[in-house]
C-alpha cells in the first residue's frame, strides 16, 4: 500500500507523534510505501528519508506568525495544494490526532482517496475533538481508527457506522532499560530510595500538578522518596512554572530526555503515576509495564479498559489526597508492586504487541481501500 500519514510534528517521541512514527515505521518494514507531510520533524532537511520513511516537511501559511498559530493550536494551516502535491500518488491518507484534520479530508475528497482518521478525541476537554462540528469531519472518514473499545463504543453512540471504527490500540514506546542504578546515580538519588515517576508533556489535565502537591503527604510516612518528572511543558507548562514552589532535592525536574534517559528511569522506578483526567489511552503506562512497574492512572473510562484496578495498576481521582493515599499504599507493600508489574507486562504482551497493533493498522488501512467507492463508480 501506499500510504500518507499527516501530522503537525513527527518524531519518535512525545504522545500522537511518536504513535505516528512507530505506525509508520513499521509499515515501511512490512514492505509498503510510507510518506509522512508534517510541518516538524526536527530535521533541517525539507524532505528525508528515516527508517524508510519519506518524510516532507511544510511550512504552514501565514509565514512567522502562522508557523507560531499552527504550533500552538488547533488552527489548521496546512497548505492544502502542497498536501495534494504530495498525496496525488496515495492509496489512501492516514490523519493523527485532528491537527491537519480539514486539509486532510480536503485533500481527499479533491484526490477522491479513501482517509483514515484517529481522532485521538478527550471528551469533555476544551478542544477535545467531541463537538458536533467535529462528528460533522469524522462522518466523512472512511475508516475511523480508536486506542480502546470504548472509544469505539464511544463514536457508535454519536451515530458513526461501526464497520467503519477499528480499534488498534498501541505498543511501548520504548526499549527494555536495564540502567535504573546508573539512573539513580546521575541524579543523586539514594539505593533505597523510592520514586515515583511521571513521565508526559506537563498539562494541568494529566494530573502532574496535583502528583507534585501529593509529595508533601507521602513524605509523611516514606520520607526519602523521590518524585521525578521527565516532559517538555505544555500550554500550561508554559505559562506557569508549577516546580518553582519546591526547591526540594526530593523533586527532580528533567524537562527533556531522549529514549534512553527515560527508559532509565523507567527501571529506576518504584511507581509510575500519570493521573490523568483526560486520555485517550496513555502509552506510558504500557512503557511502565514493559520494566514490569505498577501504575497509578486517573480514574477516567479509557484508562478502566487499560488498567485493571488492584491487578496492575490503581486508578484514582485527580485529587492530591487520593493519589497520595495510592502511592503511599503502593510504596508500602514491594509484594504487591512486584504483582502489579508482572502481570501489566503479561497484559502488554498479550494484548498490545507490536506485531498485533499493526496486523490492526493494516487492516484499517485494507478495510478504508476496500470500502472506498471511487466518484466515478458511484455516479454510473
Amino acid at each position: 500500500m501506499k500510504v500518507l500519514f499527516t501530522k503537525r510534528a513527527y518524531a519518535p517521541m512525545g504522545g500522537s507523534e511518536s504513535l505516528t512514527y512507530q505506525w509508520a515505521t513499521r509499515l515501511a518494514e512490512r514492505g509498503h510505501d510510507v510518506r509522512v507531510v508534517c510541518c516538524q520533524a526536527f530535521d533541517e532537511r525539507p524532505r528525508f528519508t528515516d527508517r524508510g520513511v519519506d518524510i516532507v516537511q511544510v511550512k504552514p501559511r501565514g509565514g512567522f506568525l502562522g508557523h507560531v498559530a499552527d504550533a500552538s493550536t488547533l488552527v489548521d494551516l496546512m497548505r492544502v495544494d502542497e498536501l495534494e502535491r504530495y498525496a496525488e500518488d496515495r492509496d489512501l491518507i492516514h490523519n493523527v490526532g485532528r491537527e491537519y484534520l480539514d486539509s486532510s479530508l480536503s485533500a481527499a475528497h479533491e484526490l477522491d482517496l479513501p482517509i483514515v482518521l484517529t481522532p485521538l478525541a478527550h471528551p469533555g476537554q476544551f478542544h477535545g475533538g467531541d463537538t458536533p462540528a467535529d462528528f460533522v469531519r469524522y462522518r466523512r472518514a472512511t475508516v475511523i481508527t480508536t486506542m480502546t473499545d470504548w472509544e469505539r463504543a464511544w463514536f457508535g453512540e454519536q451515530g458513526v457506522d461501526a464497520y467503519r471504527v477499528i480499534t488498534t490500540g498501541m505498543g511501548a514506546n520504548a526499549i527494555r532499560s536495564h540502567d535504573g542504578v546508573e539512573f539513580r546515580a546521575r541524579h543523586r538519588i539514594p539505593a533505597n530510595a523510592p520514586v515515583i515517576l511521571y513521565v508526559g508533556r506537563r498539562e494541568r489535565y494529566k494530573g502532574y500538578i496535583h502528583l507534585l502537591d501529593a509529595a508533601e503527604l507521602v513524605w509523611q510516612r516514606h520520607n526519602e522518596a523521590r518524585f521525578v518528572f521527565i516532559g517538555v511543558p505544555g500550554f500550561y507548562g508554559t505559562m506557569i512554572d508549577e516546580f518553582a514552589r519546591y526547591t526540594d532535592e526530593r523533586i527532580i525536574e528533567i524537562e527533556r530526555a531522549g529514549a534512553a534517559e527515560k527508559s532509565a528511569a523507567l527501571d529506576a522506578c518504584d511507581v509510575y503515576a500519570m493521573p490523568s483526567a483526560h486520555e485517550t489511552f496513555g502509552i506510558g503506562y504500557l512503557e511502565a509495564w514493559l520494566h514490569e512497574k505498577p501504575v497509578i492512572g486517573g480514574d477516567i473510562a479509557p484508562l478502566r479498559e487499560v488498567i485493571a484496578h488492584g491487578v496492575d495498576g490503581l486508578l484514582v481521582q485527580q485529587k492530591v489526597a487520593d493519589i497520595a493515599r495510592a502511592v503511599t499504599h503502593l510504596l508500602d507493600d514491594p509484594a504487591l508492586r512486584g504483582e502489579m508489574g508482572r502481570a501489566g507486562s503479561a497484559k502488554l504482551r498479550d494484548r498490545w504487541d507490536w506485531d498485533r497493533v499493526m496486523d490492526r493498522v493494516e487492516d484499517a488501512h485494507l478495510r478504508a481501500i476496500g470500502a472506498h467507492v471511487p466518484v466515478d463508480e458511484a455516479l454510473a
